[in-house]
């Protein structure tokens, strides 16, 4: 399924998964499970990420062609980072040869011990690629949107503007970056619309489960902390049980809070934490059917 059409019938809801560590590559029963258990709360779709620089890509592969046959729609990452237009093009062949009809075009990060030409061998920016996948198969494309700027941008209105262009090349929706404060997400929506771009825009929400990985994962990404968290941050910082439970509530905040407030759509960043995220989503309220109590974290 398209999730462009998707997105034209109803709020959606979908989840992130990764592939195992290369050292931990034995086999993807762990991710079956993962998988399995998330569907039954009924997700729109799932995207399918890779490590740093496109470390262990082929995998990815294979789990979206995993989740397809467990009945799923897979979204497949695809960067540009490190990568010529040739690679590219096996990449797509081999997605459409799985059956993807979803494709998220990312830049990627720069490795920090690569140059220049190294990382960008075929594309610089995320548009570019966006553009090269439109002409080559039948994809809906998604890109990545910064409710709080990206690190390199300059202004907020250029941020704008790189969702435009990407509009432009073939993007017809957006997930953003990780954010904890709807508030920012909410003032960001209004540039957007203040600006004329109506694609729409799905929320990352990445659930706060232990406090020291969260505070690696502010300092990485630069995302603003609103003063409720970082009380919890610092209350929890040495009770991962307490720090755990209050993130989940705080988690099922947000997505309720922007829910109703009638965003696109709520993607999670699971870190493969199946069990966690339903129960995020048993204590929010946003009409999604009861998971089982089988699944309950």
């Amino acid at each position: 399924m398209r999730i462009d059409r998707l997105l034209e019938e109803k709020q959606t809801l979908s989840f992130e998964v990764f592939p195992p560590k290369p050292e931990m590559d034995v086999d993807l029963a762990g991710i079956r499970r993962t998988l399995s258990n998330l569907k039954a709360a009924n997700p729109d779709f799932v995207s399918v990420t890779y490590g740093a620089g496109g470390n262990n890509r082929p995998r990815a592969i294979d789990i979206a062609d995993m989740a397809i046959s467990l009945g799923m729609t897979p979204l497949s990452h695809l960067t540009a980072v490190g990568y010529a237009k040739e690679e590219v093009s096996a990449v797509i062949g081999a997605l459409t040869d799985t059956g993807v009809e979803n494709i998220l075009a990312l830049r990627g990060d720069k490795p920090l011990d690569s140059d220049e030409r190294d990382c960008w061998r075929g594309f610089r920016r995320a548009s570019e690629l966006a553009g090269f996948v439109r002409y080559s198969g039948d994809f809906c494309i998604g890109g990545a949107a910064y409710p709080e700027g990206h690190q390199e941008s300059v202004s907020p209105e250029e941020d704008i503007e790189f969702m435009m262009e990407k509009v432009r090349m073939g993007v017809s929706f957006f997930i953003t970056q990780l954010f904890f404060d709807n508030a920012a997400f909410a003032e960001f929506a209004g540039r957007c619309l203040a600006s004329g771009l109506r694609t729409p825009v799905i929320a990352g929400i990445m659930p706060v489960l232990r406090a020291g990985q969260i505070r690696r994962i502010i300092e990485i990404s630069g995302c603003g902390v609103p003063d409720a968290l970082d009380a919890l941050l610092d209350r929890y910082a040495d009770d991962d049980d307490s720090m755990r439970d209050a993130g989940m509530d705080y988690a099922a905040g947000q997505i309720s809070d922007l829910w109703k407030n009638g965003v696109a759509g709520i993607h999670i960043y699971t870190m493969n934490k199946s069990a966690e995220v339903l129960e995020i989503l048993r204590r929010s309220d946003i009409g999604r059917g009861a998971v089982p109590d089988d699944h309950k974290g």
